[in-house]
């Protein structure tokens, strides 16, 4: 005898060698006989003499995932209905496994499920290992290779409790010693990094509201700048208008994004933008550029009145229209006259470096008049003033920039 509790019982026999490992409960024996020279037997005794077993063939054995099937053997003088079956090496030794860890099997009798407590099984386990390390039965040891010490296993598990316990322990000491540096230190980090998103975010913003404004704002800039007396670039008003495109545009989509407060920092690169993008035509009209002939005259502040004359009629002859200049003399207030498709467009051009007053409006209505014309227009590249803009909305003349002058032509067709 190896061991022994009120349940379970192990034994080994050293001559031939075999290890008898047995439980007893209320109705049933359960034995486990581990031999090397021939196959293992799981068997299993029904206690009473019980007349429902006679017509039992087998009953099923479920230990974790194993499932055993015990076939009936004959009754032994004691009148005990005995089911039994042979194991291999590998069976027994996850049997010993789960017999040393799990805490109940199953006996399946008639489709009903009855327990059986597995309570000191791995003791008495713990003690067949401890008394092979003493006593060496390397035949009989090879059913045991895959089977954890009960007793080493439960020391692990206590060291690991423990080491648990410590570095709980340890945790909370170095955040009681560093916890708030730490978390002041991980605060400025989300901060910062918080800030620099919201930042690009609201540059982002600004940068979009210029792109899509690039037509209007390189307009604005060739209206608003111009050269004094004295040969000097004035840029005053052009300046005011860059500040009102921020304080009416850009601004108020920012406050919508709650990102206000990142505008000083993206002041200065957003003017930036804006100076950079208004120095150029439009995409648009870079593109049509590309797809069509260009045009022969270059366009630009200082050039001659003529030439700027020139320069829209064959603006509206790359969009198929008859565009002519007048002569300079005997035009009624006529400088481009423009045919398509039976439609007569009239445009007096003014090259200007300060806004264009009513009277190129008058001339311009009086020549649609004179000449039968569907359409008229003033086109300059300068601003319009208040009084102008007033008088073409009455006598329906159209007050347009030159790189709008293809775009509103397009319509008239």
């Amino acid at each position: 005898m190896i061991a022994d509790t009120s349940i379970w019982r192990s034994s080994v026999n050293t001559k031939p060698q075999q290890i008898t490992i047995s439980g007893k409960d209320k109705l049933f024996t359960i034995n486990l006989f581990i031999s090397p020279k021939k196959q293992s037997i799981l068997q299993i005794s029904y206690q009473e003499n019980n007349d429902t077993l006679q017509d039992i063939r087998s009953l099923n054995f479920t230990l974790g995932k194993q499932v055993f099937i015990l076939k009936k053997q004959i009754k032994d003088i004691r009148n005990q209905a005995k089911f039994g079956t042979s194991l291999e090496t590998s069976q027994v030794q996850i049997l010993i496994q789960n017999l040393s860890t799990q805490n109940k099997a199953y006996i399946t009798q008639d489709r009903e499920y009855i327990a059986f407590s597995l309570k000191g099984c791995n003791s008495i386990i713990s003690s067949l290992l401890q008394y092979l390390d003493k006593n060496p039965m390397p035949e009989l040891q090879v059913f045991f290779d895959k089977v954890n010490s009960p007793t080493l296993t439960s020391w692990l598990n206590l060291s690991l409790q423990e080491n648990k316990l410590l570095y709980g322990m340890g945790l909370i000491v170095f955040l009681l010693l560093f916890g708030r540096h730490l978390f002041k230190c991980i605060a400025y980090f989300y901060k910062k990094r918080r800030n620099r998103y919201r930042l690009n975010k609201a540059y982002k913003i600004a940068t979009d509201q210029i792109e899509q404004n690039a037509s209007i704002l390189y307009i604005k800039r060739d209206q608003l700048l111009y050269k004094d007396a004295y040969g000097s670039l004035i840029e005053d008003k052009w300046i005011q208008e860059v500040n009102r495109f921020i304080r009416t545009k850009i601004k108020p989509i920012l406050t919508e994004n709650h990102l206000l407060e990142y505008y000083p920092q993206i002041h200065k690169n957003t003017i930036k933008k804006i100076l950079s993008v208004a120095k150029y035509p439009p995409r648009t009209q870079k593109t049509f550029f590309k797809n069509y002939k260009k045009t022969k005259i270059e366009y630009s502040p200082t050039m001659d009145p003529f030439d700027y004359e020139a320069y829209c009629a064959e603006l509206l002859r790359l969009k198929g229209w008859d565009a002519d200049v007048t002569t300079a003399s005997g035009d009624q207030g006529a400088d481009v006259i423009a045919v398509k498709n039976g439609i007569t467009f009239i445009i007096q051009c003014k090259l200007y470096s300060k806004p264009v007053g009513n009277k190129a409006v008058q001339e311009v209505n009086a020549a649609k008049i004179f000449y039968h014309a569907h359409y008229a227009a003033v086109v300059s590249n300068a601003a319009y003033t208040i009084s102008a803009r007033q008088l073409a909305a009455s006598t329906e003349v159209t007050l347009l920039h030159h790189e709008t002058l293809q775009k509103f032509a397009q319509t008239l067709t």
